[in-house]
């Protein structure tokens, strides 16, 4: 287990130099940072004039037994990649976001000295995928954006270790991230924490706009994106909101994108609100698919209906689901029986 060290980790190389310090590139924030300031992430900081990654290769995990947590491709959620899969997951401290709600505030609201974390090096992670017969590696828990060079690193050993890697974002990143990391990722799930700027930034502590835009960068590099909205009652579940939510999933990324509408539960600092009804769930999941939508799921609520994967034009179940347990009913790897593609990765 490592000890935190304030000049610990590497150097970033998500940085460019201005007039008023050194500016961090990794996220949409942009922060430029003085010597001995660290940025809203709190593990990218400016020592001695170098942009220095704090927690370069160190997790929040057990420390003993094989590093990370394999879960199914379906915790994500990811629904149309690989499904069945095992992927090894790991995750760090800290965050670019300040989500009142945040289900892992243990780690996304504490800093590297506040926990004892382990050290895990990218070759160490993609040899414990290999050896729990983890088909991929991802990258979750907490915010992957702000440990940008661990991630392309550990991808870029897995890529060529034959495994898919993953990461699960608020989508807060950037061009320069997306050059840097996007040729090692193949999937990413990018949580849209409603459609409203004002509440966005007031509730999430960041502006809606950036994560639009890391969605549309990661769909248009070619890695494979699935939408998670969660659904917050009193929030962000105006039928209106939805709507303009799902015309932009048809507008600037494509009808085909599987959106998961998941289920809230008080949590953190939003404990004044009700679990979301799922009669909500099931109506965000109804606008959707007005607006043309195809492949839309409702989250968190085990055995709906709306967990299945069917086929857009026939009705035909391709994948059945309760939980994060999935099968398999008909040849992914072709086309339906009515003839249309099959919009899974396999």
């Amino acid at each position: 287990m490592s000890t935190f060290d304030d000049a610990a980790g590497v150097p970033a190389e998500l940085v460019v130099e201005t007039d008023d310090g050194l500016q961090c590139t990794a996220c949409a924030h942009r922060c430029t940072l003085s010597p001995g300031q660290a940025g809203i992430c709190d593990v990218r900081k400016n020592v001695d004039s170098e942009l220095r990654l704090l927690t370069y290769g160190q997790v929040f995990d057990r420390p003993t037994g094989p590093p990370g947590t394999a879960d199914p491709i379906e915790k994500k959620p990811l629904y149309h990649f690989h499904p069945t899969s095992r992927v090894l997951s790991f995750g760090g401290v800290s965050c670019n976001f300040a989500c009142e709600f945040c289900q892992n505030n243990h780690i996304s609201f504490a800093g590297p000295e506040d926990l004892e974390l382990r050290e895990v090096s990218p070759e160490e992670a993609v040899e414990s995928a290999r050896t729990q017969d983890c088909e991929g590696v991802a990258w979750t828990y907490n915010e992957p954006t702000i440990y940008a060079e661990y991630v392309r690193d550990g991808a870029k050993l897995a890529k060529a270790d034959g495994r898919y890697t993953v990461i699960v974002t608020n989508g807060y990143f950037t061009e320069e991230f997306i050059d840097e990391v996007g040729p090692y990722l193949d999937a990413a799930n990018v949580d849209v924490k409603g459609f409203r700027d004002r509440p966005h930034v007031k509730h999430m502590g960041a502006k809606l706009e950036p994560t639009l835009r890391g969605a549309e960068l990661a769909h248009d590099a070619g890695i494979h994106v699935e939408i998670t909205y969660l659904t917050i009652p009193d929030l962000n579940d105006e039928p209106g909101e939805i709507r303009e939510f799902a015309e932009w999933v048809r507008d600037e990324l494509d009808q085909s994108v599987p959106i998961h509408f998941t289920r809230f539960h008080p949590d953190h600092e939003m404990r004044d609100r009700p679990a979301t009804p799922v009669e909500t769930l099931e109506r965000a999941a109804e606008i959707a698919r007005e607006v043309g939508l195809e492949f839309v799921y409702v989250g968190n609520v085990p055995g709906h209906a709306d967990n299945d994967t069917r086929c857009p034009d026939c009705g035909t179940t391709w994948i059945r689901r309760n939980g994060f347990r999935a099968s398999v009913e008909v040849n992914l790897d072709g086309t339906c029986d009515c003839g249309r593609e099959i919009d899974v990765v396999v």
